[in-house]
């Protein structure tokens, strides 16, 4: 086959796509590119228009990646040049020519209003997979991100109500802890364009509770035998951090180096700096719940479930 990528993880962010990438990429059929998030399709989503902040954090620089003669693996990038992604999907062939099946688990096509029509632009047979979360659950996790990260110094509340605010939270100049659960208006754009029958929604808890039940879903909706994947990397675990502060300027010293130092090492910084997320905070919940009230019914609505399980 040519190497073009013809399954792709769409979303939703802090939904658990990078174990489910993870999973799908040990399919003897499924090759996963050396960019888990290269955003291609994104065209609203360029270094340019990112906050200095998401800039320090994410690291990327095109040019210098593609320089480089093998393409190391990264978790992050957004990939502007055609050529550029072709080398990302002939890269994860050459890794596993029997392949057939090439994945792009770009989160934020879910967010990007004109992925859906570029994406079908370069490949309109595509297979889109969404992995979904309740909402508030991932708003949580999102915020908890930020603070480990250093990105946020508000408390919960304070920091949704803030969003809340906007006409509309912007990937890579605000956290979009709400913005990134609005699951029903970004889906139905994707439903719109591809169809029922090119379009799979899987949720979180199914998931975390029977994987193997998803990855047989998965399996027969990309038309390939089933598998069974050994359990997936621990990615992304939820923590904060021990000391607010001193935890902002490691990770302003880390970050223009991060891709370069060894996991062992960053494992260890992580150990001293940072502590187990906390539970959601009832106040909190309860202020989200309400929130997305409406987006969970019109959810529901538009893919036919019962989704009280999430209220």
């Amino acid at each position: 086959m040519s190497a073009v990528a013809n399954v792709f993880l769409i979303g939703a962010a802090k939904a658990g796509t990078t174990a489910l990438a993870d999973m799908l990429a040990q399919h003897p059929h499924i090759a996963g590119m050396p960019i888990k998030e290269p955003g291609h399709f994104c065209t609203d989503l360029r270094p340019k228009v990112f906050s200095k902040s998401y800039k320090r954090l994410i690291q990327w620089n095109e040019a210098d990646y593609f320089a480089e003669a093998e393409l190391k693996e990264r978790h992050i990038g957004f990939v502007e040049e055609r050529s550029h992604y072709h080398r990302l999907c002939q890269q994860a062939q050459a890794a596993k020519p029997e392949a057939t099946h090439i994945l792009d688990a770009s989160t934020a096509y879910l967010y990007s209003a004109p992925a859906v029509k570029e994406l079908a632009h370069y490949n309109n047979k595509a297979k889109i997979i969404v992995l979904l979360r309740n909402p508030i659950d991932r708003a949580w996790s999102h915020y908890t991100m930020a603070l480990k990260y250093g990105m946020e110094s508000e408390a919960p509340l304070a920091a949704f109500q803030r969003e809340a605010t906007l006409e509309r939270a912007q990937w890579g100049r605000d956290e979009c802890y709400l913005e990134l659960g609005y699951y029903a208006q970004q889906l139905k754009r994707w439903k719109e364009k591809f169809g029922e029958k090119h379009l799979l929604v899987v949720f979180h808890e199914d998931l975390k509770n029977t994987p193997q039940k998803v990855l047989n879903r998965i399996t027969e909706f990309l038309d390939l035998p089933t598998f069974v994947a050994t359990k997936a990397k621990a990615t992304n675990e939820g923590s904060v951090p021990k000391y607010p502060k001193m935890n902002a300027l490691g990770m302003r010293v880390v970050a223009p180096i991060r891709e370069k130092l060894p996991k062992e090492m960053i494992s260890a910084m992580k150990k001293v700096l940072q502590d187990k997320a906390p539970d959601l905070d009832d106040d909190v919940a309860r202020w989200l719940k309400q929130h997305y009230n409406e987006e969970m019914a019109e959810l529901a609505t538009l893919l036919n479930l019962n989704l009280t399980h999430w209220k």
